[in-house]
C-alpha cells in the first residue's frame, strides 16, 4: 500500500490518498498505517490523462519511437491512455496491423494503447480501409483517421461516416482542402503577402469542417476534428 500525503486534488484542499493494489482505497486527512509514504506537498492529483493523438511510429519507424518508449513517456507525464495514430509503416489499415500495435501496448503494460485505424487504404484517400475488420479485431478499433491526410473525397467521407456509425465509432478528420494549400508556407494574410510567401487560407480548414459537419448530421454519425486552428472553424462546430 502507498500513502500519498498532503496532495491537492484539482481545485480542492490538500488531502491524504491511500493506494491499494493500484487503486484509490481511501481519501482523508491524517491517514495512518504501515504504508509506503510519499510526500505530495505542492503536487496536484488528477485523473489519468488521455492523449487522443500520439505517434508511436511502430511498426516501421522504431528508430523514432516504439510503443514501449512512447508508453513510458506517456506514463511519466501522467497519461493512462494514448491513441496511436495510423501513419505507421505499414499503415494501420488492416486488422493485423492494429492488433500488432495493441499487443505491443499490452506487452509494455504501462498505459492503455488504443490503436487508431486508417480511414483509407495506405492513407491514400481513394479506397476505404478494412473498418469493420479493425473494429472486430482484438484491438476493438473505434477511432478512424487518415492522420495528416484529409479524407478529401466527400463521397468517401460519407461512406466512412456511415460505416463508423454502425460500429459506434468516430472519424477523426485532418481538415485541409489540399487544393487550397499547395505549396503553402505560412498562414495566409497581410504578412504572407508582404513577404511573398504562399499562404495557407483559413478557408482550407473551414470548408472541410463545414462539409463534414453537414455530412455527419445527414448520416447521424460522430465526427472529431483534429487540431482546430481558426475562429471560423470554432463557429462552424458550435
Amino acid at each position: 500500500m502507498t500513502l500519498i500525503r498532503n496532495v491537492r486534488p484539482y481545485g480542492e484542499d490538500a488531502v491524504d490518498i491511500r493506494i491499494t493494489d493500484g487503486r484509490i482505497a481511501e481519501i482523508g486527512h491524517g491517514l495512518t498505517g504501515d504504508d509506503e509514504v510519499v510526500d505530495g506537498g505542492g503536487l496536484v492529483a488528477l485523473p489519468g490523462l488521455v492523449d487522443l493523438h500520439t505517434h508511436l511510429r511502430e511498426p516501421g519507424r522504431e528508430d523514432a519511437e516504439t510503443v514501449e518508449t512512447g508508453s513510458r513517456a506517456a506514463a511519466l507525464g501522467g497519461y493512462t491512455a494514448v491513441h496511436a495514430m495510423a501513419n505507421t509503416d505499414p499503415v494501420a489499415d488492416t486488422a493485423g496491423v492494429v492488433e500488432q500495435v495493441w499487443r505491443l501496448g499490452q506487452e509494455a503494460g504501462l498505459v492503455d494503447v488504443v490503436p487508431v485505424g486508417a480511414v483509407t487504404v495506405g492513407l491514400g484517400g481513394t479506397q476505404l480501409a478494412e473498418l469493420g475488420a479493425m473494429a472486430d479485431s482484438a484491438a476493438r478499433v473505434r477511432v478512424f483517421s487518415d492522420d495528416g491526410h484529409c479524407v478529401a473525397d466527400p463521397a468517401l467521407m460519407r461512406r466512412a461516416l456511415e460505416y463508423v456509425k454502425a460500429l459506434d465509432g468516430v472519424v477523426a478528420q485532418h481538415a485541409e482542402e489540399p487544393r487550397l494549400t499547395v505549396g503553402a508556407q505560412m498562414n495566409e494574410g497581410e504578412r504572407s503577402a508582404r513577404l511573398g510567401l504562399a499562404g495557407w487560407p483559413a478557408a482550407a480548414e473551414e470548408a472541410v469542417i463545414a462539409r463534414d459537419v453537414l455530412l455527419a448530421q445527414h448520416v447521424g454519425a460522430r465526427l472529431h476534428v483534429c487540431h482546430v486552428s481558426t475562429a471560423g472553424s470554432v463557429d462552424i462546430l458550435r
